[in-house]
């Protein structure tokens, strides 16, 4: 037989093509074992993502359960006046959930709020140890004037609302009795303790009292009626005015203001015997 004689050109084709083919099938291998890392690295973040929400998801569930119920109890006890009531409510929040400092917060700006007096003027007094008096914007800061209006006094906490009226003449009218008529109601209220004093216009003559049954009662009738006026009696003389739509609006501010900052007058209302003013809360 005779002998096959492969050329050079031959043999290193040979070689050439057995080297793409290692080439090739190490390519494929390597692709394979690549491949299988990738999936298994991109499942693994996955995986760590769905962690992440999950625990984020447990973290502010009871924030939210927690907080809006108590939220919606502390305004509702806000509105009924109940401020006792609204920081109790606050306590039910857990300590460590987040926003309990800033309901804190909106609960204490409420309360501010609502214990602000509205359209009352502050007197201090004259020194220190003066009770400190809540007017109406609306009172005169002076006896100069005519007047019927009532007012409270806070001592060490205790708040007294009082009951006032005021004349102004040229000449002293002895007063004796006042006569408030409200629509068809007529309330007399007698003036047993009147006190005088000279002013750059004449006289001035006022009543000034702690605030009774009876006297409540005239302010009830003055800012539920349609129209109501004064009539001032006294051994020297007498006069009748209309109550002023502004004096009608100190009275209802003062009440306000009383109330608000922790005043009640409900005792005025009763048979039982009366109970001592209120402390201011």
């Amino acid at each position: 037989m005779p002998k096959i004689e492969i050329t050079e050109e031959t043999r290193f084709g040979m070689f050439f093509l057995l080297g793409l083919l290692v080439i090739l099938l190490l390519m494929i291998v390597l692709n394979y074992f690549f491949a299988g890392s990738e999936k298994s690295i991109i499942a693994e973040k996955d995986k760590e993502k769905t962690v992440i929400v999950t625990e984020a998801k447990q973290e502010t569930t009871p924030q939210d359960i927690s907080s809006k119920p108590i939220v919606s109890s502390v305004r509702e006890a806000l509105k009924k006046g109940n401020y006792s009531t609204a920081y109790m409510e606050v306590g039910h929040v857990s300590n460590s959930a987040k926003g309990n400092e800033e309901l804190n917060k909106v609960i204490a700006e409420e309360v501010n709020k609502q214990r602000k007096a509205p359209g009352l003027r502050k007197d201090a007094g004259a020194s220190a140890s003066s009770p400190i008096r809540y007017f109406d914007e609306s009172t005169p800061r002076n006896r100069t004037a005519d007047a019927l209006y009532i007012y409270f006094v806070d001592i060490s906490g205790t708040l007294i609302p009082r009951f006032c009226i005021q004349s102004a003449t040229k000449h002293p009218l002895g007063i004796t009795e006042f006569i408030i008529a409200a629509d068809s109601k007529n309330i007399r209220i007698n003036a047993s303790a009147v006190k005088l004093e000279n002013t750059e216009k004449g006289v001035a003559e006022w009543y000034d009292i702690p605030l009774d049954r009876n006297t409540y009662e005239a302010v009830q009738a003055i800012i539920k009626a349609k129209k109501a006026s004064l009539t001032i009696i006294g051994s020297k003389g007498k006069g009748t005015r209309n109550v002023t739509d502004s004096e009608i609006k100190g009275i209802r501010h003062i009440l306000e203001g009383y109330a608000a900052l922790g005043g009640n007058l409900n005792y005025m209302q009763e048979s039982k015997p009366q109970h001592p003013p209120q402390k201011k809360r």
